[in-house]
């Protein structure tokens, strides 16, 4: 059953709405867009209950919508896996390749990567950690999402090889190390989602929220300062990077 008008793709995905839409049952989040609400609602529910047990009606009051509104954004529960999985490692893969054709050391590639992807992972409308759950629980379902995270951690590896290979950084362990560099990064968005009163909060003067550019540039420079041969270089390397990241007019 679909929505009239729901413009679903043929991969099973949906395409993006103007913000008027269907009503919602209840407006818990009236700033955000009921797709994102449908995928935090799912991601959550298929992570507890599995893909099977979940049915849309039980999305649906997650989201705030009624039974009938849901189809409206996506047609069916594998629409809303599509949309959930599509840019879990696709994103940071397409980053990867950028990084590479724009060159620089492979510490600053290193830096511009992690500050890009613990940036991504923040403002994810679901814990990452739910879709690795999901994709556990019917592993050939998932196999291209398998494919792309080994991708991931071989071209993480591959950049981190490169800088024990020029000096640039110690000699470690590539795979291990590109591993829990993937590992830190994901597990910061573990307490950087809102979660209530339980959000963690340490400065004064404001809510105490630190922004994704603030948690992604903090935990590259730990990254690196971890893994440069010379830390004392780090400056260099941020500079570097940040000449990199900045926009140049065509």
């Amino acid at each position: 059953m679909t929505g009239e008008g729901a413009g679903v793709h043929a991969d099973g995905g949906t395409r993006p709405r103007s913000p008027v839409g269907r009503p919602r049952r209840a407006a818990a989040r009236p700033d955000r867009d009921p797709r994102l609400e449908i995928i935090a609602a799912a991601s959550h529910l298929f992570a507890r209950n599995g893909v099977a047990a979940t049915p849309m009606s039980a999305i649906a009051e997650g989201a705030g919508l009624g039974q009938s509104s849901i189809y409206y954004y996506f047609r069916n529960k594998q629409a809303i896996l599509h949309e959930i999985v599509g840019t879990v490692n696709r994103d940071p893969l397409a980053f990867l390749a950028r990084i590479r054709a724009e060159g620089g050391s492979p510490a600053a590639q290193l830096f511009r990567f992690v500050r890009f992807d613990v940036r991504a992972l923040c403002q994810l409308p679901y814990d990452i950690n739910e879709v690795h759950r999901i994709s556990a629980q019917d592993p050939a379902a998932f196999r291209s999402y398998r494919a792309d995270r080994q991708e991931l951690n071989d071209a993480v590896e591959d950049l981190v090889r490169a800088g024990t290979e020029t000096g640039e950084l110690r000699r470690v362990d590539p795979r291990l190390t590109s591993l829990v560099v993937l590992a830190n990064d994901e597990g910061v968005q573990n307490w950087f989602r809102p979660v209530g009163d339980r959000r963690l909060r340490g400065r004064e003067g404001d809510r105490g929220d630190y922004s994704p550019d603030e948690i992604g540039r903090h935990l590259a420079e730990m990254t690196l300062l971890g893994l440069l041969a010379r830390p004392e270089t780090l400056p260099v390397v941020v500079a570097a990077a940040d000449e990199l990241d900045r926009p140049h007019p065509s």
